[in-house]
């Protein structure tokens, strides 16, 4: 793959992105949630990624599974931004 394509690719996954938490933003508005609901639906929704993605599983493994994907995904931006 060129950089170039690369360098597209990585746009249109980040605008897609963008996209989707726009989209969960406006649906929290437009059924007048707060912060903190807003909150517990994200981390709901993440939830249920996980458990789909890993089924059977109890619910500590997928929380520890969240938290490590969590640690993982930060620790991965920290390098791309120094």
């Amino acid at each position: 793959m060129s950089d170039q394509t690369f360098i597209l690719e990585k746009a249109k996954r980040k605008a897609k992105i963008e996209q989707t938490v726009r989209g969960f933003l406006k649906l929290l508005d437009e059924n007048e949630l707060d912060m903190e609901d807003g909150l517990i639906a994200w981390n709901m929704l993440g939830f249920t990624m996980f458990q789909n993605t890993y089924p059977g599983e109890t619910h500590a493994f997928i929380q520890q599974r969240m938290a490590d994907f969590s640690k993982s995904l930060f620790a991965s931006r920290q390098k791309i931004d120094e």
